[in-house]
């Protein structure tokens, strides 16, 4: 049994120690917040928690050699983008998918049409079957990053996804070199505005693209030509601003040798703008 005297000695024993543990704890507790190391990896999974896939759709007879070089670009010369799935669809509308999304900080996704050459509307079908499956991944939000026939395809598919919750949901959308106002294929250039906007499919059904959609369109001008890439005019790229959301539309002009269409998506000026655009992320240093 304890004396008074004895307890009171013990217990203020006791108290000291407690109060000791809790200084203790509360130093370490602000060493690591203030431990610009320690920092610096919470911002780096948040920013990783917090990222959404990018989508690319190569155009016209296009293959997986189509981005290829650009995801190189991209993951040599800027944080975060990597290659994740590849999604390869059949003219049965069968998708597989290979790759993996695990540890990629700004996953990259590649969609590939076998049937490379087929009408607008069915690439917009195939689409329709593709982010169904990505959806059952655990994809619920993405961006998408187009080039030529793939930015009609897409917003075909825009048009014609009836069921919104059954996709995920673009975010931001980039078209490089997306011949809006063709109608069967290349325009005669003594077509009116209006006459184009009469025979155009994406602009009669504008009003069913999400109105949230950001939306950059790109274009070039090569050495060769005063207002076209060698294959889409500046009017045909750029005919999107009567049917997107003018709130969230931009444009963006690329000049020179590597202006010509099918180099769009081979030049590092398209990099940065994409990279800025999708991700606020500059080049490595």
């Amino acid at each position: 049994m304890f004396t008074g005297r004895q307890f009171s000695y013990v217990f203020a024993i006791l108290i000291l120690s407690l109060f000791s543990v809790i200084v203790i704890v509360e130093i370490v507790d602000k060493t690591r917040l203030s431990d610009p190391e320690y920092d610096a990896s919470q911002s780096e999974v948040k920013a990783y928690n917090q990222e959404i896939p990018t989508v690319f759709i190569h155009g016209w007879k296009g293959s997986e050699r189509s981005f290829r070089t650009m995801f190189n670009r991209l993951s040599a010369h800027y944080h975060g983008p990597e290659r994740a799935f590849v999604v390869r669809i059949d003219p049965d509308s069968s998708v597989t998918v290979s790759g993996n999304m695990k540890n990629k900080r700004i996953p990259l996704i590649q969609i590939l049409f076998t049937d490379n050459h087929a009408s607008m509307e069915q690439q917009g079908i195939w689409l329709r079957s593709a982010f169904r499956v990505l959806k059952t991944k655990g994809i619920d939000r993405m961006n998408v990053v187009s080039h030529s026939m793939g930015g009609k395809a897409f917003t075909c598919y825009l048009e014609t996804a009836r069921n919104p919750d059954a996709y995920p949901k673009t975010e931001k959308f980039v078209a490089i070199a997306a011949p809006f106002d063709w109608i069967g294929g290349p325009n005669k250039t003594d077509f009116s505005l209006d006459q184009l906007k009469s025979n155009s499919a994406l602009y009669k059904y504008r009003a069913r693209i999400p109105r949230d959609l950001h939306v950059l369109a790109i274009a070039g001008v090569n050495n060769r030509h005063t207002e076209s890439d060698g294959v889409v005019r500046l009017q045909s790229a750029f005919f999107g601003k009567y049917f997107f959301n003018p709130e969230y539309y931009s444009e963006k002009i690329i000049y020179g040798r590597n202006a010509q269409h099918s180099k769009l998506h081979e030049n590092p000026a398209v990099d940065q703008l994409i990279a800025d655009y999708l991700w606020k992320i500059k080049p490595k240093g």
